[in-house]
Order: structure tokens, then C-alpha cells, then sequence
């Protein structure tokens, strides 16, 4: 988050009008409605760039999977967000926005769904965060500092992660407790068929 890119604001408002057809079935072979490849493609051209020269279109294709449709969504819906004005301008981010579009998505495609950065404010907010870092960006006016620890604040990878570690560890002290009663009650058993 070295360099400054544009305002939070501006973002959160674009990413709350993302068109719907970005958020429909991905296609795959005749099935589905949106080509992500070709949204992506045609936001490198949009920036003059070659899309095949930022970003393994390959990459961009539905296996029939639902973690693999959120992840495409994701995917078209980070296109429609980096299309904006004051992030298209920047050609030198190019090759920062394929790596972004390749494969910078997937860990929160686990763990959100794509409809939510468009229609939940702080999903939004942690979504534009999160590209924007990804790209090496800070919003307007915020300190590296301050940027990052506003999007620590909003990580859904890590919330997902320490309430997945509070499960396990509530299961283990579960057993633990049940392997104690079972103790406990064999001992009551042996002590009672002693005496």
C-alpha cells in the first residue's frame, strides 16, 4: 500500500451499483449467461493493454462447481470495480490487476459470497480494500497504517479462521470433558464393586 490511489468512497459507491448481469450464472460450455473472460478482456482493452499479456484466460472458466461460480463472480465483479475511471487511467497497475483477477481472489471466494461486496457495506468496504492493497494502493487520504488496519478490521478470511479455530477448540475441550466423566464414572463403578 506504498502509493495513494483514489477515494474509499468512490469505490464503495461504484461497487454498490455493479449491474446484476455481473452477478448471474458464469458460463460454462452453452450453460450460464456471463463470460467473465470476456469482461475481463475487455477491461484490458478498455486500458489498452492486451488481456492475454496480464492474465491467463484459462484461469477464467467454470468447472461447474459452486465455489468455482462465486469465485468467477468475484471475479467479474472485481472487473467492474477496477473499470472505474481513476483505476482504468493507470496502465502501469496492469499486470498487478491480472495477478488481482487470476488468482488474488480465491481465499475470500471460500469464505464470501459475491453478492454480499456488492450489498453489504462492509463487505464492500473490505472488498475494495482488499483489491486496492492487492495493487498496491492506499485509499485517498489514508495512511498505510491506517489502511491496513482498517482492512485487518474487516477481514472475513480472518474472522473465518478464528471462529473455524473457537470450533475445534470447543469440540477438544468437549471430548476432553467427556472422556473425564467417562473416567470419572469407571472410577465410581470400580470403587462401588470393591466395597
Amino acid at each position: 500500500m506504498e502509493q495513494e490511489g483514489p477515494l474509499l468512497e468512490s469505490l464503495t459507491h461504484r461497487l454498490s451499483e455493479c449491474p446484476a448481469e455481473f452477478l448471474a450464472e458464469p458460463r460454462r460450455g452453452k450453460k450460464g449467461v456471463v463470460d467473465v473472460a470476456a469482461i475481463v478482456s475487455d477491461h484490458f482493452r478498455a486500458m489498452g493493454l492486451s488481456p492475454h499479456s496480464n492474465v491467463k484466460l484459462s484461469h477464467l472458466q467454470h468447472t461447474g462447481d459452486v465455489a468455482s461460480a462465486n469465485r468467477l463472480r468475484l471475479i467479474a465483479v472485481a472487473a467492474w470495480l477496477l473499470n472505474d475511471e481513476s483505476l482504468r487511467s493507470r496502465r502501469e497497475l496492469g499486470n498487478k490487476m491480472g495477478r488481482l483477477l487470476e488468482d488474488g481472489l480465491d481465499t475470500l471466494a471460500g469464505v464470501i459470497r459475491a453478492e454480499t461486496v456488492v450489498t453489504d457495506a462492509d463487505r464492500r468496504e473490505e472488498f475494495v480494500r482488499l483489491c486496492l492493497k492487492q495493487l498496491g494502493l492506499r485509499p485517498k487520504g489514508e495512511t498505510a497504517v491506517q489502511a491496513a488496519d482498517r482492512l485487518t478490521s474487516l477481514d472475513s478470511i480472518e474472522r473465518d479462521r478464528v471462529v473455524r479455530s473457537t470450533r475445534e477448540a470447543e469440540a477438544r475441550a468437549r471430548e476432553v470433558r467427556q472422556m473425564m466423566a467417562r473416567r470419572a464414572a469407571e472410577e465410581a463403578a470400580a470403587k462401588a464393586s470393591r466395597e
